[in-house]
């Protein structure tokens, strides 16, 4: 029986009402960096095979120690295989039954493109990614997806809640491969990047090989 899972839904990310610059005696407090397992069988972009990982971003007073609210933070990821989603974008949803095993690649290919190679989201299940981490499903929104009409958002501006948090999903779909595409020998670093202008902090994911 297959568990619910977490539906990215469509959410705008470049601007943030109500959001406020930092105070010069802000400060901006990363994750640890991340460490996933990887395997170049699901390296490709849009193979609907990835790992969805969640983490928060913490803005202080440095004079103080107190959490600053409601303080504007950019995000962006170094490679476009790593999106960034916002927190508040998701939502716990059921999803619909796949007809393949969701860790056969091939057969995911073969069910979920037409002929011309190009991906299809029919029948539904195809729009829909197998999180190799988890081992469920996650949908992300065609907003945050790279098509031939849409994009995969490696920026977004948040802002920071009332425990001066800033929470977001990063979806890593792909990592940089070294090696060459046919003979693929490890993979590079994703590095994120974080900035409230008068302090900056960065985080990297990387595979477990490294």
């Amino acid at each position: 029986m297959i568990a619910p899972l977490f539906s990215l839904m469509l959410s705008g990310f470049g601007c943030v009402q109500g959001a406020i610059e930092a105070p010069y005696s802000a400060r901006l407090m990363g994750p640890d960096d991340y460490t996933v397992s990887w395997h170049s069988d699901y390296n490709d972009l849009q193979d609907q095979v990835g790992v969805v990982l969640m983490g928060n971003l913490m803005v202080y007073d440095s004079e103080t120690d107190l959490p600053l609210e409601s303080i504007e933070v950019e995000m962006t990821s170094n490679f476009g295989g790593v999106y960034l989603i916002p927190a508040e974008a998701v939502k716990l949803v059921g999803y619909p039954e796949a007809t393949v095993d969701p860790t056969d690649i091939d057969a995911i290919r073969d069910a979920c493109t037409d002929e011309a190679g190009s991906f299809q989201s029919d029948p539904e299940w195809c729009a829909w990614y197998w999180d190799t981490e988890t081992q469920q499903y996650y949908q992300i929104g065609g907003q945050y997806v790279a098509t031939a009409s849409e994009y995969a958002p490696n920026y977004f501006v948040g802002q920071t809640n009332n425990r001066g948090l800033l929470e977001f999903y990063l979806y890593v779909d792909a990592m940089p491969a070294m090696g060459g595409a046919e003979a693929v020998s490890s993979f590079g670093t994703t590095q994120i990047s974080a900035t409230i202008k008068v302090d900056s902090t960065s985080f990297e994911i990387r595979t477990a090989d490294q």
